[in-house]
């Protein structure tokens, strides 16, 4: 068998395991396409669409951001996709396989992905450019539909920019697992941990800091604007940080102080595994509460910018601001769709990284007699906690920064905003649900086979 068939063989084999990981591939650069054709069209250059000479620069920003974006988002699902395979190179150096071997092995799976996510997202990117032209037609409020056009520029540079993303990142992963011993990689996810520890003057520290900022942002005006702005910014992040390596925590303890709840029903599993879950997930949580609330903020700031822009009474200056408004919406929703499906995308890959580690603990709780219901019910409640607390935290955050925005442009619209947090709220919630069918249905599968 040749490296080249052993490659192939595995990504048909463990398609479950690579599917995660090719689909974040393929979404990002389809994104990408989208957006790099818009950016490139012949309408958008030659100013037929109002506000585009405005926010061009603006737009040309935003497509650097959707390139580091794009980077993060495939390094993080490429390292949680390597790190659930880190058992199985341990096998394969174990049985004789050398680190150079590994190395090509891993850089022919990537380069395989790397094609056929590349063509998938540009061929999905050219598929899907008629609707999201329409669409934005109407986002803009043109008159005409804007013609679909396939930039070959917009081609190449998506292309080239994706295959040298995902070269760099697999050679980088490739080098990492080359340089780990094999005990490590076979014991992976089986070596003991230690209990949580937990600061209460860290805890109290988190709480005072998110209060300081909500304070301070509700003191806002033009006036201070850009003095507090940066003060805000430097203790609401600290302080998000430590709710979720420290409060929480602690607040778990608390909870399983109270026998009531804590020996009621399956809680006692749910919440002794969740102590470590809350340790390993920290830092997971905290950016999925900070992009929730840059999503709802940015979202409700646009339409309000919006509402600001229509108390104009001169037209011309209407139509003018109007264009630049609608077009910076369409930045900030396309940005925001990112978003989301970066902070969903976080929470299922941790979820499917840990799988490995977490069917052996359920297969051991069905052995001492636990029934498929009380095994379902552990894994929504864990699961739920992981996807709705940062959700929650991100709400309560757009929330004060919705006022604070507010109060400083004079311009107020809840109603809107809680449209917008009850339709995050749902897409999160489908999210959630489609998370919780594909990992139950993982473990049914693997107690069959185990049978």
């Amino acid at each position: 068998m040749t490296f080249r068939s052993l490659a192939l063989s595995n990504i048909r084999g463990n398609w479950r395991s690579y599917g995660a990981f090719f689909m974040s591939c393929v979404f990002s650069v389809m994104i990408f396409y989208m957006y790099a054709a818009f950016l490139a069209h012949p309408n958008l250059s030659s100013g037929h669409i109002l506000g585009s000479v405005q926010v061009r620069q603006g737009m040309l920003f935003c497509q650097y951001i959707i390139v580091v974006f794009s980077f993060l988002f495939v390094l993080y699902s490429s390292s949680a996709f390597l790190k659930s395979r880190r058992k199985e190179f341990g096998l394969l150096s174990l049985f004789g396989m050398t680190h150079r071997q590994l190395l090509i092995l891993i850089i022919l799976e990537s380069t395989v992905i790397t094609i056929t996510a590349i063509g998938a997202g540009i061929g999905l990117g050219i598929f899907f450019s008629k609707p999201f032209f329409m669409a934005l037609a109407v986002l803009l409020g043109l008159k005409d539909p804007i013609p679909v056009a396939i930039p070959l520029r917009s081609v190449c540079m998506t292309a080239g920019s994706f295959f040298m993303l995902f070269t760099l990142i697999s050679l980088g992963t490739a080098l990492r697992a080359r340089r780990t011993e094999i005990v490590v990689l076979l014991n992976a996810a089986g070596g003991p941990k230690e209990k949580p520890v937990y600061s209460p003057w860290l805890a109290v520290l988190s709480v005072v800091c998110i209060a300081a900022a909500y304070i301070m942002a509700l003191m806002l005006n033009v006036k201070n604007f850009n003095m507090l702005a940066l003060y805000i910014l430097l203790t609401i992040l600290p302080g998000t940080y430590l709710l979720f390596t420290q409060f929480s925590g602690l607040l778990l303890r608390f909870i399983q102080s109270c026998t009531a709840i804590y020996y009621n029903r399956t809680n006692l599993i749910v919440f002794a595994q969740l102590d470590q879950k809350l340790k390993e997930n920290a830092r997971m949580l905290f950016i999925v509460s900070i992009l929730s609330s840059v999503i709802l903020t940015a979202s409700g700031t646009i339409y309000m910018l919006g509402l600001a822009v229509q108390l104009d009474d001169i037209k011309t200056q209407y139509d003018d601001a109007q264009g630049v408004i609608s077009l910076t919406m369409f930045i900030g929703v396309f940005i925001s769709l990112l978003f989301f499906i970066a902070a969903g995308s976080l929470i299922y890959f941790k979820l499917f990284t840990e799988l490995q580690e977490n069917q052996a603990q359920y297969k051991a709780l069905t052995r001492i007699g636990m029934s498929s219901g009380e095994l379902r019910r552990i894994v929504v409640t864990q699961t739920g906690i992981l996807f709705f607390v940062p959700c929650l935290v991100g709400i309560v955050h757009a929330l004060v920064a919705l006022k604070a925005l507010d109060n400083l442009l004079m311009v107020s619209n809840w109603l809107y905003s809680f449209v917008i947090i009850g339709i995050y709220m749902a897409m999160q919630t489908i999210y959630f649900l489609v998370a919780c069918s594909s990992y139950m249905k993982i473990i049914k599968l693997t107690k069959e086979h185990q049978l």
